[in-house]
This record gives C-alpha cells, sequence and structure tokens, in this order.
C-alpha cells in the first residue's frame, strides 16, 4: 500500500476555499472608510471638550500684595478701629476679586512662589480690582 500523496488525498484533506461575493467585498471599503471617518471625528471632538472644560492656570502673588497694603496703611497714622476696618475692607475685596476672577475665567489660582514658570501673573489686574472696590467702599461711607 502506497501512503504517498496523491492529488485526489490532498483536495480530500484541504476543505475548500470560499470565495467571497463581489456584493461583500464592494461593501468593505465604504464601511472601512465610515468606521475610521467616525473614529477621527469622535477624537477630534473629546480633544475639544477637554480643552474647552480644562480651567486656565494662572498665578498671584499674595504676599506682595499684601505686604504692599501693610506698608501703604503704615504711612498713615490710623487708630486702631479705623486700622481693622479697612483691613476688612482689604481682605474682603481681595476675596471678591479672586473669586469673581476666577469665576469670569474658569481659573485655577495659584500663589506665586509656587509657580516655577509658564503661566499668567494677574497680580496687577488683581490689585487694580481691590482698589477700585476699596475706593467705591469708601465712597460709599
Amino acid at each position: 500500500m502506497t501512503t504517498g500523496l496523491s492529488e485526489q488525498n490532498v483536495s480530500q484533506l484541504v476543505a475548500p476555499v470560499k470565495k467571497r461575493s463581489k456584493r461583500r467585498n464592494r461593501c468593505i471599503v465604504p464601511v472601512a472608510i465610515v468606521a475610521v471617518a467616525m473614529l477621527m471625528l469622535n477624537a477630534a471632538i473629546s480633544l475639544l471638550l477637554i480643552q474647552w472644560q480644562q480651567p486656565v492656570t494662572v498665578a498671584f502673588d499674595m504676599k506682595g500684595t499684601v505686604d504692599q497694603f501693610m506698608t501703604q496703611t503704615a504711612q498713615h497714622q490710623l487708630t486702631q478701629g479705623e486700622s481693622d476696618v479697612l483691613t476688612l475692607r482689604f481682605t474682603t475685596a481681595l476675596d471678591v476679586s479672586l473669586h469673581d476672577y476666577q469665576r469670569r475665567h474658569d481659573a485655577l489660582i495659584l500663589v506665586s512662589p509656587s509657580v516655577v514658570a509658564g503661566v499668567k501673573d494677574i497680580t496687577a489686574d488683581i490689585q487694580r480690582d481691590v482698589a477700585r472696590q476699596m475706593r467705591a467702599a469708601k465712597d460709599e461711607q
């Protein structure tokens, strides 16, 4: 008995390969293009939402601002009561100004010593706003 492989034996061992239909072949490319386009659109929208929701990081020199206020108040001859009222007005104006900036700009405000580089410094903007609020509060009295 010969165990040689004949053409007939090989064809029985190997399963016949079915050909894809022409209709299926025509659909594969457009479906792949649509799938890739949807993935790219999804990625673009996700990136946009991440950037839109990310807060802006800014720096504020709290120590310099408080020191400047203390230096300016020390130059005036104020009673203890006047000094207390002025200090309360300053701290309230500073707090309101910082919260206002944070809300308007969706910002994360860090104190200057904790920032090495690369963020916007808003110290001058906040100091101007505090001065404006203190003048307005003084005018109301």
